[in-house]
């Protein structure tokens, strides 16, 4: 809705006219003319697609630069709501940015998968005879911890190796049971 009179000049009374007898002498059965609702600036949503370098805690707020988009101003100031990134990229990390009324948030960050082993079972063969000493694995702990405080998970490895001289003998391995892929964030190195 208009805020007050509209003025029309010449030209543009000229052109309201022309239409206006266009319509009066042309086909009464046709469809009548219809208005797009255009919203205010501060009610339109935007997405676009944005880097950022470095840690980002939540609830604090990160100037990103847009992709393709070399223009100025190229860059906006936005706010981290959902996810506490702790680590420290060096290069540029690709995210998803969406406008809400004048304020920018971050809504995505690309997510990295990885794989766990699990084993439940054990066999036992021949080992054919050998003279040289061989290094081999003699245990490994795999352990991983989830930190929800800063939504991070550390996996530990320890691995203990010993020299043996098989000959002839028998040796027990293992067998893996099932594999499980986790889907998680990693920002940095």
């Amino acid at each position: 809705m208009a805020n007050g009179p509209t003025f029309f000049d010449a030209q543009s009374a000229v052109r309201i006219a022309n239409a206006v007898r266009k319509v009066e002498i042309g086909d009464r059965s046709e469809k009548p003319l219809e208005f797009d609702v255009v919203l205010p600036q501060q009610q339109r949503k935007t997405f676009r697609v944005a880097t950022f370098t470095g840690a980002w805690s939540i609830n604090s707020a990160k100037t990103v630069t847009f992709k393709y988009q070399t223009a100025t101003p190229n860059t906006a100031n936005v706010t981290n709501l959902f996810f506490p990134i702790v680590g420290t990229a060096t290069s540029s990390v690709d995210c998803a940015i969406a406008k809400d009324g004048t304020a920018w948030f971050l809504i995505d960050v690309p997510l990295a998968t990885a794989t766990a082993v699990f084993v439940g079972v054990t066999a036992t063969g021949v080992v054919v005879q050998s003279t040289v000493p061989q290094t081999v694995v003699s245990n490994v702990v795999i352990a991983a911890t989830l930190n929800t405080a800063n939504c991070s998970i550390t996996v530990q490895r320890t691995q203990t190796t010993a020299s043996i001289t098989v000959v002839g003998t028998t040796t027990t391995g293992i067998q893996v049971v099932s594999t499980y892929t986790a889907t998680f964030m990693r920002i940095g190195n």
